[in-house]
């Protein structure tokens, strides 16, 4: 059995984002691992960290999305479960 190596994390503080090239947020509604909550995942550029967030309603994740993020159109091709990016 594989462990997972995510990261849950209580707030978005806890990464250091100036060490990304290009941060990016993506939420995810019920992701495999997640069932039945919202995820948040930092991923650098299009590649994934480990830090996550989770919350039960997307109205918890969007209010701990830092303030110097925006959100951006998700486009025709992304994942069903992609709820919503920031960057």
């Amino acid at each position: 059995m594989m462990n997972n190596p995510d990261r849950l994390m209580n707030t978005f503080d806890e990464v250091a984002f100036s060490e990304l090239t290009l941060p990016i947020i993506c939420i995810y509604w019920s992701p495999e691992d997640y069932k039945g909550m919202y995820v948040a995942r930092v991923f650098d550029v299009e590649k994934p960290t480990h830090h996550i967030l989770m919350r039960p309603t997307l109205e918890a994740v969007r209010s701990e999305i830092p303030e110097r993020f925006s959100k951006i159109s998700n486009s025709a091709q992304e994942e069903l479960r992609i709820v919503e990016t920031w960057i």
